[in-house]
């Protein structure tokens, strides 16, 4: 025994063989019939259960059941349930909760309870005096549970990649069908990303922040200082080039060997926090393990992990032989029972004490951020909480207040800001995102430093300087994100102080205009647009020149639409604090925006009169005032993914024309279950797939926006950890597929979710005074039952909140909490599980499938106001 090793401990421990059964290997759910599909609307798609967020019948009460505790110690309690108590030492159990640790947090002797059900779990914090004080979700639940995402296609349409372009047969058939998109049919169509899972905190940036890969392994070198110079060095941080930071073999044995693709369950802790929570199950061997990994609060910190995993008999009895022996690998190393199983159990890098009150730290500062914004409780908590997790991860991935484009490490991260981490894109969207989720305050700081630091003396953003130059549309959307700060806060002073930064912005992009005005003969389709790049990859500062480029649409639109927002913020902060300046610039910037965007009507009529029979006959629209002689067929990869998007995102207020380019995505075969491909027809750049819903919203028909947004979260992401890359290869994608430009996980891409539910639940009209609420609610959420309710929902005319409750399958009761100077049209959509329509209101009228509140009616009815609602 003289000679037994490290090595001979993790092969004595990866030898588990528990008898608990084998799972099949395949998804039980894949049906590859041939049958042809049914007539549209008469069918109902596959179906999958979301096994993130399942509970099995009376699962979900039992974990909310938490006992409470008295006579508590260090090393003991007396816990109590219901009619039932007992005596508990620390990993004893009692009615399934786990005695974790007992440990003083805030000075209070705290017990920590750790109970699971069959796909979740549940962390519960409890004191003597204060009963529970906190319980965290999990979403890992029994390790024999764990198993790929299922697939179910009764009528042999499914989602796999094409091997050349082609229609989007796997978005129709979901839209054809009778149900509306949600997880459960459009995650039933094909395999998920398996993507990596962040932990992080809000001071250290991607440079200090920790990936790990699906088996739990740190992709993140130890004491490493390199960073990715540029996309193109493709970089790919192979754990074993200096040794893992963290390996799950290295803490309680080696099971590397037995993963098996899709076996694993790959989550955030409590769905949104920053915490890894990632669980293996080997179903050859019936066997698994889970870790847990933080990092605490502070830039140098060091993450902290806990890990248990299963453990046979046999393997338990060899083990006791060289207890006594080698007693140094069995230091902090543990055996412990939990639901009937035995586990080893073991904490690295830290002790108890330190994992759990950084744990109750890190869930007391994100869910009373998040409780502080916008409240969501809607009947799908997964697509909430893929909401929040947007935020969390992008703002874990700042250094403080400095910017990046990069979540985590990855191809993007930088040890100095430089262009990437400097893409105003991802700031925009950063800002906006907080915004919506009624965070204005918080965004204002962040926005304020991007322009203090980031913008030049000249108005262009020091990204310009580098190596490429982004489109000058950028301009006009910080114009109109600081017009929504305003009256999302009506913060005179916060305006103010963003002014003149504005003014250099504005004095930038209008010189460009000028120049096209004296330089442009009258009737030329470039006169009154603004020149300039239209996308950073296809920009450079040796080439920024009036000639360098088309002058295309979405940077006239934009400049367009922020001069717009810019002056009806500037009018109403005048009156607001009865500043003469405030209103005569507010003049100046309206008049210039009428003019411009007479130049740029004029243009567009003048172009599309040009096109060529086939651009014509199609209905396409074109892209630049040179963009006249085409095949419809042709849509190129920035077009499709870039330009149009943009386009999308500036709400020109014409239809007809977003209508053109959705078609021209269509004639292309350049969408693929409701998304823009890129590249390749299985590739989607999903950092600008805000455009896409952005534009879906304001349809009519809301069930492809319903099916964009399912696609980004069930395929373009990881469904459990939300690692959202760049251009995401779709499905079954993963990390390291491609160059790191693509795989990376990006601001943009990880915000997706949390712009479109809001979209979902609140969408306010751009140049109408008209909020709609619920416009795109799928069907099942109107089921008897069922209840939406939101909470400090900030829109333009005012903070709202309101609760849709299903009485039955065709009755609705409604309240609103408006205030009292509410400026706007409601429109109230209701989607009736039934299909049938609306037939009657208690207020106002039925419009379709909403009910339509005047402001005339919203004021002559009193608060809290109540509709009744039926079909």
């Amino acid at each position: 025994m003289g000679n037994f090793n490290r090595r001979d401990f993790l092969e004595i421990l990866s030898a588990v063989t528990l008898a608990c059964g084998t799972r099949d290997n395949t998804a039980a759910e894949h049906e590859s019939s041939s049958s042809a599909v049914p007539p549209a609307g008469t069918y109902q798609p596959g179906r999958i259960q979301n096994e993130y967020y399942l509970y099995l019948p009376g699962e979900r009460e039992s974990l909310a059941a938490v006992p409470t505790v008295r006579d508590i110690a260090t090393q003991g309690l007396t816990a109590q349930l219901g009619s039932q108590s007992r005596p508990m030492h620390i990993d004893d159990s009692f009615e399934g909760w786990r005695l974790l640790a007992i440990e003083t947090i805030d000075g209070t002797l705290t017990a920590i309870f750790e109970k699971h059900v069959t796909h979740r779990g549940s962390i519960a914090f409890i004191t003597e005096r204060n009963g529970l004080v906190a319980q965290i979700p999990k979403l890992i639940g029994q390790l024999s549970s764990i198993r790929p995402r299922q697939i179910s296609r009764p009528h042999g349409v499914g989602f796999d990649r094409p091997l050349t372009p082609g229609p989007d047969t796997g978005g129709e058939y979901i839209l054809n069908s009778t149900e509306d998109p949600c997880y459960e049919n459009v995650a039933a169509m094909g395999p998920e990303y398996i993507g990596w899972t962040l932990v992080a905190n809000e001071e250290g940036g991607p440079q200090h922040s920790l990936y790990l890969d699906e088996t739990g392994r740190s992709r993140q070198h130890a004491k490493t200082t390199q960073n990715i110079a540029s996309p193109a060095q493709e970089t790919q941080w192979a754990p074993d080039a200096m040794g893992a930071l963290f390996d799950p073999g290295s803490i309680v044995g080696d099971l590397e060997h037995s993963h098996v693709k899709g076996y694993t369950k790959r989550t955030l802790l409590a769905g949104y926090l920053p915490i890894a929570d990632i669980a293996l199950w080997d179903p050859n061997h019936g066997a698994g393990y889970e870790v847990l990994v933080l990092l605490p609060p502070g830039q140098d910190t060091q993450p902290i992990g806990r890990m248990r995993s299963t453990i046979g008999t046999r393997q338990l009895a060899e083990l006791e032989k060289f207890k006594d022996l080698h007693p140094e690998f069995f230091k902090d190393l543990k055996v412990v029972e939990q639901e009937g199983q035995t586990y080893l159990e073991r904490y690295w890098n830290g002790s108890p004490t330190q994992f759990y009150t950084h744990l109750l730290i890190i869930w007391r500062r994100w869910s009373a951020f998040h409780e502080s914004g916008m409240q969501v409780r809607i009947p799908d908590e997964w697509l909430v909480d893929a909401a929040r997790a947007g935020l969390t991860l992008c703002r874990c991935s700042y250094t403080g207040l400095e910017p990046t484009y990069q979540v985590g490490e990855g191809g993007y991260t930088h040890a100095t800001p430089t262009s990437d981490s400097l893409f105003p894109v991802a700031h925009y969207e950063f800002v906006w995102a907080h915004q919506l989720w009624n965070h204005t305050p918080d965004a204002d700081r962040y926005f304020q430093h991007y322009l203090d630091r980031y913008v030049l003396p000249d108005g262009n953003f020091t990204y310009n300087t580098q190596d490429q130059v982004e489109a000058p549309l950028n301009v006009g959307v910080f114009l109109a994100i600081s017009a929504r700060s305003y009256f999302y806060a009506r913060d005179v002073a916060s305006l103010n102080a963003r002014l003149p930064t504005l003014e250099r912005m504005l004095g930038y992009v209008l010189q460009r205009y000028e120049y096209s005005k004296t330089h442009s003969k009258v009737g030329d389709r470039r006169r009154g647009l603004i020149w300039g790049s239209p996308e950073a990859d296809l920009g450079s500062p040796k080439k920024d020149t009036p000639d360098a480029h088309p002058f295309f649409y979405q940077n006239a639109v934009w400049i367009w639409r922020g001069l717009h927002e810019h002056a009806q913020a500037l009018r109403h902060a005048g009156a607001q604090s009865k500043s003469s300046q405030l209103m005569s610039a507010a003049s100046r910037y309206a008049a210039v925006a009428r003019e411009m965007r007479g130049y740029i009507e004029s243009s567009l009529a003048a172009t599309l009169s040009h096109c060529n029979e086939a651009m014509r006959s199609s209905g396409i629209t074109p892209f630049t005032p040179d963009d006249t002689d085409r095949i419809p067929e042709q849509l190129s990869n920035y077009e499709n993914h870039r330009f149009m998007e943009d386009w999308f995102l500036a709400d020109w207020g014409n239809p007809a024309l977003d209508a053109g380019h959705l078609k021209h995505r269509v004639l292309a075969n350049a969408q693929i279950m409701g998304l823009g491909t890129s590249h390749a027809p299985a590739v989607t750049s999903n950092f600008m797939a805000h455009g896409t819903l952005s534009v879906l919203i304001r349809a009519e028909d809301y069930r492809p926006y319903l099916l964009a947004l399912y696609t980004l979260v069930c395929y373009a992401a990881d469904s459990g950890n939300r690692y959202a890359p760049e251009d995401a290869f779709m499905p079954d994608g993963h990390p390291l597929e491609g160059p790191a430009a693509l795989w990376s996980a990006v601001v943009n891409s990880t915000l997706q979710p949390t712009i479109g539910l809001r979209w979902l639940l609140c969408y306010e009209e751009s140049d109408a005074g008209v909020c709609h609420l619920q416009k795109a609610a799928p069907k099942h959420w109107f089921a008897a039952g069922e209840t939406i309710s939101v909470k400090q929902c900030p829109t333009r005319f005012g903070t709202i909140g309101w609760t849709t409750r299903a009485t039955s399958d065709a009755s609705w009761e409604i309240l609103l909490d408006l205030p009292k100077d509410f400026g706007a049209e409601l429109r109230i959509h209701v989607h009736p599980n039934s299909g049938k329509g609306l037939r009657s209101t208690s207020l106002g009228a039925i419009v379709g499938s909403s009910v339509r509140l005047t402001q005339a009616v919203l004021r002559s009815h009193p608060q809290p106001l109540r509709v009744a609602v039926s079909t």
